[in-house]
């Protein structure tokens, strides 16, 4: 939401800048000039009390009397002392009375009519921000004199807090574009707007803005990388995930394991060891049975399966299960590592895994048959053969093992 920070005195400056000690009809006497600057620096001192006291004076002695430009000029001034200190309701009616005198010469009722929206703005008078706005605009470009940025911001806040989403974007945006600077909240504006009203290419341009003002605030690389993927674009979404992880703006697990998951996804699996393996490194990622289980997939897609069995194990030790015992059995088989993967197989047995009837027994049998070791070999197949999901491998088996003992 737009905020009120430390509202200066530039109207009070402008003005003091701007009087012209003459006998015009908007000029103002020397005498009254002397009490502006008195009040001027009373409240660039913060110094409320002796300020409201001369503003009284002022107003007392010659508000009534003096001419009318010396009155809107007073109300002015009285609008503004309340509103630098954030009392809006009482500075709301002085600075009216002030735009409604109509003697404000131009820059003046600008500069007025922009603290009165301010003060409009802060009391949730939105429409009234916008109306006071537009008008000030209408009066300025006859003249070829714009609303500034921050008028521009303001205005676009007052339609969105009246939900007129459209034009909100419409002039945030263009207090964007004519801003001197970068402002980061501005800008954080109008990301949500354009993403809100699905102008994906828009909130891009914007997004990169905001990365380049505060590349450290890791929410933005994250909502860069889903306005990628809102927009459509995978490629481009998973190449926001990926700069974000490379610039260091991951910073909780869920981000580390979310996009771990979706390299995966995308089957990029070395790229997927890379960002889980660095948050575990920097302890970003717990060091659990879950994580361990989502690095060893990891592996075993990038098709090293030595590091996946060695993760599998690490997982096994923090948590035994049997299903866990049985893959490190039937990866350490597809790699013929025997020993390992007869170890492993009678885990899972002991553990009760029994996920096809039999498929242990024969595993373990033909394991046993590489090592030679025929005995042992026939009584995990003879335990297999009592299964009908791997009888008919079975009995294959144990006629080969009965050949190459030559029975």
């Amino acid at each position: 939401m737009y905020k009120m920070k430390n509202i200066k005195l530039l109207t009070v400056l402008f003005l003091l800048l701007s009087f012209e000690l003459s006998s015009s009809e908007d000029t103002i006497s020397q005498w009254t000039y002397q009490y502006f600057k008195r009040i001027h620096n009373y409240m660039e001192m913060d110094r409320f009390d002796d300020a409201g006291r001369e503003l009284a004076s002022l107003a007392n002695k010659y508000y009534k009397n003096e001419r009318s430009y010396e009155r809107a000029l007073i109300n002015q001034l009285y609008g503004q002392f309340y509103l630098i200190q954030g009392d809006f309701n009482s500075a709301i009616p002085w600075l009216e009375k002030a735009v409604k005198h109509g003697s404000l010469n131009l820059p003046g009722e600008i500069q007025t009519r922009s603290n009165l929206a301010a003060a409009y703005f802060q009391a949730a008078e939105y429409q009234k921000v916008i109306k006071v706005l537009l008008k000030s605009r209408e009066l300025g470009m006859k003249k070829g004199i714009d609303l500034s940025a921050s008028n521009f911001v303001m205005l676009g806040m007052a339609y969105y807090q009246a939900n007129e989403i459209i034009d909100a974007y419409k002039y945030i945006s263009k207090g964007n574009d004519i801003s001197n600077e970068l402002n980061e909240d501005w800008l954080q504006y109008e990301f949500g707007l354009a993403v809100k009203l699905e102008k994906y290419n828009e909130a891009i341009d914007v997004g990169q803005y905001l990365i380049f003002v505060n590349p450290d605030k890791s929410s933005y690389w994250k909502q860069l990388s889903g306005v990628y993927y809102g927009g459509q674009n995978e490629d481009e979404s998973l190449a926001g995930l990926e700069l974000a992880f490379e610039n260091g703006a991951l910073t909780k697990e869920i981000d580390f394991l979310n996009l771990t998951k979706y390299f995966l996804y995308k089957d990029l699996p070395t790229k997927a060891i890379k960002v889980i393996t660095n948050g575990i490194d920097s302890d970003k990622v717990k060091i659990n049975k879950k994580n361990l289980d989502l690095l060893a997939d990891s592996y075993f897609l990038s098709k090293d399966r030595a590091k996946g069995i060695e993760t599998l194990i690490k997982s096994l030790q923090l948590e035994p299960d049997a299903k866990t015992s049985y893959r490190i059995g039937r990866f350490a088989f597809e790699e013929e590592d025997w020993d390992m993967a007869i170890e492993y197989f009678l885990k899972a047995q002991i553990e009760k895994w029994n996920d096809v009837p039999g498929r242990i027994d024969l595993l373990t049998g033909i394991a046993y048959f590489e090592k030679d070791q025929y005995d042992n070999a026939l009584k995990h197949m003879n335990f297999a053969i009592k299964y009908e999901e791997s009888k008919g491998a079975a009995e294959g088996w144990i006629q080969y093992i009965n050949q190459s003992l030559g029975i």
